[in-house]
């Protein structure tokens, strides 16, 4: 009778420091990514920059240099824009499309802008179904609004929503010209 008795210990003594050693294993992960996520947070300087450094790219455009490597000619009221440097500096806002349910209105979040040169040009991404273009506003959720680029220079061009979200609105055009992007109404995010 005593060895039916350590035989029901067994599984104790074997299996409890191995349970018991995950625990610690998992505990010591846990504090080490808590660690190294805090320890790799950015500090104000660095944000700073990082603000600053987007801000001068933002306020001196580079299209010459954004069209000669797109091999075509952006529209020339994307130009404009990024001269009126209030209206690129514009940020936290969503455009009401008219038209939708008057108690649910369609309305699409513009999170930023995006600077015009080659370094945003290289980040973004690139539709090859849709051919040379550039995404100039973004939802800071994985989605952009791209603007077609021509082989000679277009006064405007539709803007189309490019959406790495999920959300369903791929492809969808947002407006039919970039003029009329900018017209749409302006409501701050919520």
């Amino acid at each position: 009778m005593q060895y039916h008795q350590s035989v029901d210990k067994l599984f104790i003594f074997v299996f409890g420091p191995l349970a018991f050693a995950a625990l610690l294993l998992v505990i010591a992960t846990g504090i080490r990514r808590a660690i190294t996520r805090f320890r790799s947070r950015p500090t104000p300087d660095q944000l700073k920059a990082v603000y600053e450094s987007y801000l001068r790219r933002l306020l001196h455009p580079q299209p010459e240099a954004v069209e000669k490597e797109l091999g075509k000619f952006l529209p020339e009221r994307l130009l404009q824009l990024y001269e009126d440097h209030s209206a690129v500096q514009a940020a936290g806002f969503q455009l009401e499309k008219p038209g939708g349910t008057r108690w649910r209105p369609k309305r699409w979040q513009v999170y930023c802008f995006e600077p015009l040169d080659l370094e945003s040009l290289n980040e973004l991404p690139y539709e090859e179904d849709l051919g040379p273009g550039f995404c100039f506003a973004t939802t800071g959720r994985s989605s952009w609004y791209w603007i077609a680029a021509s082989d000679q220079r277009q006064n405007d061009s539709p803007v189309i929503f490019l959406d790495y979200d999920g959300s369903g609105s791929h492809g969808a055009i947002v407006a039919p010209s970039l003029d009329e992007f900018l017209s749409l109404p302006r409501v701050p995010s919520q």
